[in-house]
């Protein structure tokens, strides 16, 4: 009886996945898209690569970049995927006007969204892997230590990418209920967890209060412990009390918080949509 529904969610989600590799590919035959998707992320590490040899004038070490590289590079997918899932919603509602129809086939829109979030959560991993290989083979980088063990970094950056997808959805539901210009509120949103969960500022030089805001922040715990793993150091003294078992369990019940809340969240944000008549609402101009 479980086996009709799994294989159910499984279609939706195979499809709505090729659906969001069609709209997002569309514009470009697959090898300037991959281009695009590599392109990116190489020229952001080499923006932050000269901004750090120039402003610090020589002063910075190797590992202050490196502390830098790792956390721009990881927090690549909170960019693409937390933006990407809302942006879903008003493309489909408002350019392709198809939203309407995602409810009247025999589809949930909460598996449609996660599908549609494939083709971010690929050409961001793409990214990620190609900036790690260009930091480690051009930029003389140290990627790993000796008894790094890489299937609990992969481990690591699957945990943290749910906590992206849930806090995604969140914002998803949000989008449902609010006109197409809000869009704003959730690249602000990426914005400030840029500055505050220590991607590229350490914690310890955040003013006290956004300290206590980066640490109620799951993405603060998700890459200080990827850093440690990479590095086998810590970087965050603010962290310092915290083993890497502790950091893995932050994670996790943070990830499984996230989840409840969005389940919950984005329940409510659908009802009051479809009870409003906001399902094909119309706010682009």
């Amino acid at each position: 009886m479980i086996v009709g529904p799994v294989k159910r969610l499984a279609q939706v989600l195979r499809t709505s996945a090729w659906l969001g590799w069609q709209v997002e590919a569309n514009w470009a035959e697959p090898w300037i898209f991959l281009m695009y998707a590599i392109a990116k992320p190489l020229a952001t590490t080499l923006i932050l690569f000269f901004m750090v040899r120039v402003v610090s004038q020589g002063h910075a070490n190797a590992e202050t970049f490196r502390f830098i590289f790792i956390g721009n590079t990881f927090f690549l997918y909170v960019t693409e995927v937390l933006i990407g899932i809302s942006w879903t919603v008003f493309r489909d509602r408002e350019d392709y006007e198809t939203l309407k129809y995602i409810y009247v086939a025999p589809v949930r829109l909460l598996p449609y969204l996660l599908g549609r979030a494939f083709t971010r959560v690929a050409t961001a991993t793409l990214g990620v892997l190609v900036a790690l290989l260009f930091g480690r083979l051009v930029l003389g980088l140290t990627i790993g230590v000796p008894g790094t063990n890489w299937l609990l970094v992969v481990g690591a950056v699957l945990l943290g990418l749910l906590g992206v997808l849930w806090l995604g959805i969140i914002l998803a539901g949000i989008s449902l209920v609010v006109a197409r210009h809000s869009m704003n509120l959730n690249e602000g949103l990426s914005g400030l967890f840029f500055l505050l969960c220590g991607a590229i500022f350490p914690l310890d030089v955040l003013p006290r209060w956004a300290l206590h805001l980066s640490l109620l922040l799951p993405f603060t715990y998700w890459l200080e412990l990827l850093r440690r793993m990479l590095t086998g150091r810590g970087f965050a003294a603010s962290l310092g009390r915290y083993g890497d078992g502790d950091l893995w369990w932050i994670l996790a019940l943070a990830t499984v918080g996230l989840c409840a809340l969005a389940l919950v969240w984005f329940r409510g944000c659908e009802r009051i949509a479809r009870e409003r008549g906001l399902i094909d609402w119309k706010t682009n101009y």
